[in-house]
């Protein structure tokens, strides 16, 4: 085996430990380590590592069984190279067994004593033996841990799944966190819409079909749009399909007046201007790290709209819109097939730290809506908690809104998806992330 693929294993329990250690996003990480990595290392780095988080529990229970002992009791230095070698022999089918097995040793060997290598040996030889997951079955009665140990979830998430969406559609919900995702494009009316650009990508030998859930949707089955031509025109946006209709609830009317606050990196904006709908938006974010990606998306797409650095808890703006929407701070568990390290942090601790935080966004954010306008919630989180649980603590304290009657502004198929008043949501399974809109009418005689 080559040189860098050895030290793509390495460098891959090092991400994996700053990412684990630190509870940090995981993709600024990789993106420190890629620079001088060939194309094929650098496939099989964020493989490895986005393999290893996704079926992180799980991995550890064929640890365990293996070993026959608690995961804490092995030493630290020798877990990451255990969890690869696991990986690499369970999850892929191109690595010869001996290679994973060998390079996980040699990876121990340098991180610790000559014994910790033998005991990283002797474990892989016996995964190896037995290299799929019928041969290390759950044997937990236990419904809440056999499906997170099954599927690679924390406890405390499928408990709350199964207290939402009952047991059935918790399980199917974590499994589909462990599926790929194919990539998503956003098509614009004015540059003849996912018609004009599905015929152009496929001109470049892509292969793509019209999303079910969004107008202005294309899904690509086969291809790399990044490398095409109407990429570098910038004909399209990179946005998952059910984020691009979240931003489109309620329906989008000329002539409307839209304020994005926490519009960063601009999908929700421009979702809206993929329609052709003549709004005027202003887009506003806290300070220039969230500006910039924002203001480099709009360059690349060629748009024009107006953007403002402003924390919209500090009300410094005196105009009022017809549409304000809020991209709500979320733990993000509708996006954990993408993101599979949010959820070794997801605590209920930190899941009232942001309700809270996004309480206060939206009891500003109020004051930015014209008497008649609706005030849209919007985040990537499944958890009654960030969602349900605010809207009923922002209801209490603003009692000129109420929530609006999605059911007679939704054309179908998105109806299926309303689930209460003003609460829209759309479960992680498909092609598609989950989300949840929550909308909010302001009484016309407000003042």
């Amino acid at each position: 085996m080559s040189e860098s693929r050895r030290n793509v294993r390495a460098l891959a329990c090092t991400v994996l430990e700053k990412s684990l250690s630190s509870l940090a996003p995981v993709d600024p990480i990789l993106a420190s380590f890629d620079h001088g990595l060939e194309e094929r290392d650098r496939r099989l780095l964020h493989q490895m590592v986005y393999g290893v988080l996704r079926w992180l529990r799980r991995i550890d229970y064929i640890l365990g069984e293996a070993a026959s002992r608690r995961l804490d009791e092995i030493d630290r230095d020798l877990q990451y190279p255990l969890r690869i070698g696991v990986y690499q022999l369970v999850f892929l089918d191109r690595v010869p067994a001996h290679a994973a097995v060998s390079e996980s040793v040699n990876l121990a060997r340098k991180r610790t004593h000559r014994g910790g290598a033998g005991f990283v040996n002797a474990i892989l030889r016996r995964v190896a033996a037995a290299p799929t997951l019928e041969d290390w079955p759950v044997k937990v009665e236990d419904a809440v841990t056999r499906i997170g140990i099954e599927t690679s979830h924390p406890n405390s998430l499928i408990a709350g799944w199964i207290r939402q969406y009952g047991e059935r559609q918790a399980e199917l919900l974590a499994a589909a966190n462990n599926c790929p995702k194919p990539m998503h494009l956003l098509s614009f009316a004015d540059r003849g819409g996912r018609d004009s650009l599905s015929a152009d990508l496929e001109k470049e030998g892509l292969i793509s079909e019209v999303s079910s859930i969004s107008p202005m949707g294309l899904i690509v089955r086969r291809g790399n749009p990044l490398e095409t031509e109407a990429f570098r025109k910038g004909d399209f946006y990179i946005q998952d399909e059910a984020s691009q209709f979240a931003a489109l609830i309620p329906s989008p009317c000329d002539g409307e007046t839209v304020f994005d606050a926490a519009a960063s990196p601009g999908g929700k904006s421009l979702s809206l201007l993929a329609t052709g709908v003549d709004a005027r938006i202003v887009c506003a974010d806290v300070g220039p790290a969230r500006i910039g990606p924002l203001l480099a998306n709009l360059q690349r797409l060629d748009r024009e709209i107006p953007v403002v650095v402003m924390d919209v808890r500090q009300r410094a703006i005196g105009s009022a819109f017809k549409r304000v929407i809020v991209d709500l701070p979320c733990s993000g568990t509708g996006t954990l097939r993408k993101h599979p390290e949010l959820k070794w942090r997801v605590s209920r601790q930190e899941l009232e730290r942001l309700s809270v935080e996004s309480l206060a966004l939206l009891d500003s954010a109020a004051e930015l809506v014209e008497p008649g306008g609706i005030l849209a919630a919007i985040t990537c989180s499944l958890e009654d908690t960030e969602n349900e649980a605010v809207a009923e603590r922002f209801l209490k304290k603003h009692r000129a809104f109420s929530p609006l009657d999605l059911g007679e502004v939704l054309p179908p198929p998105s109806q299926d998806y309303v689930q209460g008043p003003g609460l829209w949501r759309i479960l992680t399974g498909g092609d598609h992330d989950g989300f949840t809109v929550q909308v909010f009418g302001r009484s016309p005689a407000s003042a």
